[in-house]
């Protein structure tokens, strides 16, 4: 990976999880600039809006099932990766209705997904990362 929007120090360890946050903070980026782009919010920032929904729902399923296969608890993550996408989800009508304040979305939404990459998925990391290592020597 070259020209990582994540900043380095929310790298996990794990470049499929890696791989994947820097696509998620690519589409945001790509959402941001679509729905700050123009005065009204138009379809194309929507689509792309509802796509990130989809890409972040992929991603949680991918993390909840690399934490099932390697024993790692995972129901406190799983709740929050919920709430995110349901805020989200809520979004969308939001825009559709022009009742959604664009540039406050997305700062918030950034923000969000920064925060929980360092809360939740970084820890996530470590457990498989240390995982991995137990496989290796035992």
């Amino acid at each position: 990976m070259t020209d990582l929007l994540v900043p380095t120090e929310l790298l996990t360890g794990i470049a499929e999880m890696d791989g994947q946050h820097d696509h998620l903070f690519n589409s945001m980026l790509q959402v941001k600039n679509a729905l700050l782009s123009v005065s009204d919010v138009d379809e194309a920032g929507l689509t792309l809006l509802a796509q990130l929904l989809e890409e972040l729902l992929e991603h949680f399923a991918w993390e909840q099932e690399a934490a099932r296969a390697n024993g790692i608890p995972f129901e406190h993550h799983a709740r929050e990766h919920a709430r995110i996408a349901a805020f989200v989800r809520g979004k969308i009508p939001e825009l559709r209705n022009g009742r959604c304040n664009v540039p406050a979305l997305m700062v918030y939404m950034e923000r969000s997904f920064e925060s929980h990459v360092a809360h939740f998925d970084l820890g996530l990391g470590t457990a498989l990362r240390a995982a991995a290592q137990a496989r290796r020597t035992g």
